[in-house]
């Protein structure tokens, strides 16, 4: 079986990202049916200009539509009327190589059972072979990714190895615990080095569309809204759909130098927003909050450990102050979780 899919970018303010990552989407190996950018930036025009330049020479419909400013929002109405099997949503930074699309829509191929309820890329640590060299060649828009980030992506793994065996993360416990419960992958898949995974990451998941129109992403979280991607993997999961890591597939994340909230913000959601998707799993034993309240002190004593800025100190504080709010939020009861985590959001979380 041939699956179909359509690609959904989310952006705001960063023409310059959307400039090195449309054009790899639409020279993919293997094309989506149809490309729309949900664009909430304060001027449109820049982004609407480049999408109508890619558009006039591509094979398939490239599309610009304005939004309210909200990541959930902007994917919402984005996938709205997407008739294709499946839904990519790259982030407006993410950089596919060639054939990123091809290796991840053969897992739906080979998944003639429907077992897979999600496909995640693999995570690089360079960009696409020439990509961003050829940018600065042509003197197109193009930007650096901040040093921290540079750090980050080069230490990601062995950070998240050691971080597992001391301080497991509650959403790869739930995750895990999920998939068990799910059993194991379509044998076909195997061929292509696939894996069962605990979650996705937002800038390189795709979901099969039936499932994730019905489950849709938490607008709840706000316009920010971290930990959106996660909720959304997390609910297919519990809908008894299988996460597939497909390492074939490569993406790397050229994350754009921009901060879109203040450090008491970060700070607050990094805490709050972790309790709150947790205790939407439903997943909210003594054990499993033992350990996210565990993991959320291990999480602010890193950020104790970088108050050197005023940007770090505002997300200690920020983080700090959330914490008092995990205990309610992972006890509420189902019909008063909204309720009880709007409250400390309303409270702590000012996006600007």
């Amino acid at each position: 079986m041939v699956t179909t899919y359509s690609t959904i970018v989310a952006t705001r303010n960063r023409p310059e990202a959307l400039a090195l990552s449309l054009p790899l989407i639409l020279t993919q190996t293997r094309l989506p049916e149809a490309v729309l950018v949900v664009d909430s930036s304060d001027d449109p025009r820049p982004n609407a200009e480049l999408v109508a330049r890619m558009a006039a020479g591509a094979k398939i419909p490239v599309t610009h539509r304005t939004s309210a400013p909200s990541l959930p929002f902007q994917r919402n109405i984005g996938m709205a009327g997407v008739t294709s099997n499946v839904i990519m949503f790259p982030d407006d930074d993410s950089l596919l190589y060639p054939d990123a699309m091809e290796h991840m829509m053969r897992i739906y191929d080979l998944d003639v059972a429907g077992q897979v309820g999600g496909v995640r890329a693999a995570d690089t640590r360079s960009a696409p072979p020439g990509v961003l060299n050829a940018i600065d060649r042509a003197g197109g828009p193009t930007y650096k990714m901040r040093p921290t980030d540079r750090i980050k992506t080069l230490i990601a793994r062995p950070r998240h190895r050691l971080e597992a065996k001391l301080f497991p993360d509650p959403f790869a416990v739930i995750g895990d615990r999920m998939t068990a419960r799910i059993g194991a992958m379509p044998e076909a898949l195997a061929a292509e080095g696939a894996v069962t995974i605990p979650w996705m990451t937002g800038y390189r998941m795709s979901f099969r569309t039936p499932l994730i129109h019905a489950r849709g992403f938490n607008q709840k979280l706000g316009r920010y809204a971290l930990f959106e991607d996660i909720d959304a993997s997390l609910g297919i999961l519990q809908g008894g759909h299988l996460l597939i890591g497909a390492p074939k597939a490569k993406i790397f994340h050229h994350k754009a130098p921009d901060r879109r909230a203040n450090g008491a913000t970060i700070g607050a959601m990094h805490v709050l927003n972790r309790a709150y998707v947790v205790a939407r799993t439903g997943e909210t034993d003594p054990a499993t909050r033992r350990i996210t309240r565990r993991y959320l002190a291990y999480k602010i004593a890193q950020y104790a450990s970088g108050a050197m800025s005023e940007f770090g100190r505002e997300r200690l504080a920020g983080a700090r102050a959330a914490y008092r709010g995990t205990t309610e939020i992972l006890t509420a009861p189902p019909e008063n979780l909204d309720a009880t985590y709007l409250r400390w959001r309303a409270q702590l979380i000012h996006e600007r």
